[in-house]
């Protein structure tokens, strides 16, 4: 009877044993990169959107096809939040569920949404939205994009090059055109000796610019700055030139002139100036134009520069997962990300005190079409 029992223990303990080596973690395998990205690819932001995906999605094909044996795997959920910030919560809430290691969310309504509760999670966030202080104080926000934080520097020292004293600005009337404007660029230009400024603010959705433009030619400016997006500066430009307001070099723009650029004729744009990450105005450049050319080749159409900043936001992530031990914590990989520090497609791809990437830009001016590098003998 005691061999029985003896037996019957001994069985049992093999089975257990069996079932506990079956499902036990695989500690030979590295741990896998969970990203959860809460994007608008629907809806009127759904431009920012697919260029992310298809920017970070670019990157994870080539890092597959990599012959690196320090590869990590990543997998990014692509949730559309469809330019709704009620969907972006849904959205965040069930993401929370699958436990990811970064989270990734954009624009800006659908990322102030949820913001908040990334932060109480802990979570690494990539944010995607323009606004030059929303990482201020922040302990897990991350930015790769190109941000009104770092245009109004370019603004100042091209004014200071211009030897500029009437200047002229006007922009769209959102939160963080006012940040940029108001509490940033006016301030310091009011600081400056001598000069007069005039400020033209406009609200969004405006289709008419004339009244605009008589003011500014009223004003007879020295400098122009021009601020909106793809529509409102297609409508300043085309107000602005039959009064022969527009000069070589008077005139300077917004990142979304990019855009305008696209509709606007080449005599329109000849010799504005343009603020721009050096993707776009060093296209000669061996790295960045092979770079173009294995983007078009896969998705049959030019990239954007958000396609870019998209495709460097994973080259971080990856870099900060080889000094891990994965899984990792959140903390972890918070003083991971903030480490990095690696050339990307757009330039370095390192992060400031505010988790904020150090873009490098500079002025581009328009000839014959093309965007090229500005120089002071242009």
């Amino acid at each position: 009877m005691k061999n029985k029992i003896s037996i019957a223990i001994l069985a049992a303990a093999i089975l257990i044993g069996g079932i506990w080596f079956w499902q036990k973690p695989d500690t030979a395998k590295p741990a896998g990169i969970k990203i959860a990205a809460n994007l608008p690819m629907s809806g009127p932001l759904a431009t920012y959107g697919v260029a992310v995906r298809e920017g970070a999605s670019m990157a994870l094909d080539e890092l597959s096809l990599s012959d690196d044996t320090s590869r990590r795997k990543i997998a990014i959920d692509w949730q559309d939040n469809a330019s709704d910030p009620k969907a972006s919560v849904s959205i965040f809430q069930k993401h929370l569920l699958e436990n990811p290691n970064i989270y990734v969310s954009g624009v800006k309504p659908q990322t102030m949404a949820i913001m908040d509760g990334v932060t109480k999670e802990g979570l690494p966030h990539f944010v995607w939205i323009f606004d030059a202080k929303i990482n201020q104080k922040s302990k897990n926000n991350f930015r790769t994009w190109v941000s009104y934080k770092i245009e109004p520097p370019i603004y100042l020292d091209y004014i200071k090059r211009r030897g500029a004293k009437r200047i002229a600005i006007t922009y769209v009337q959102l939160p963080h055109t006012i940040e940029e404007f108001e509490k940033i660029l006016v301030p310091q230009l009011k600081n400056q000796e001598g000069g007069d400024i005039l400020v033209e603010a406009y609200d969004f959705g405006r289709s008419d610019f004339k009244d605009i433009a008589v003011k500014i030619a009223k004003f007879k400016p020295d400098l122009i700055i021009l601020n909106g997006f793809q529509s409102d500066l297609v409508g300043l430009i085309r107000s602005l030139r039959p009064l022969g307001v527009v000069k070589d070099g008077n005139t300077i723009a917004t990142y979304d002139l990019l855009d305008a650029a696209k509709i606007l004729g080449a005599d329109e744009i000849e010799g504005i100036r343009i603020v721009a990450p050096l993707f776009e105005t060093r296209t000669e450049s061996e790295t960045i134009a092979k770079w173009r050319e294995r983007f078009i080749a896969k998705y049959g159409h030019p990239p954007l520069y958000t396609h870019a900043f998209a495709y460097d936001m994973v080259g971080a992530i990856h870099a900060a997962s080889l000094g891990l031990k994965l899984p990792a914590s959140n903390e972890q990989w918070i003083d991971a990300l903030r480490a990095v520090n690696v050339q990307g497609i757009t330039g370095p791809i390192r992060f400031d005190s505010d988790g904020d990437m150090v873009t490098p830009l500079e002025v581009g001016v328009y000839r014959s079409g093309k965007l090229v590098p500005d120089s002071p003998t242009n």
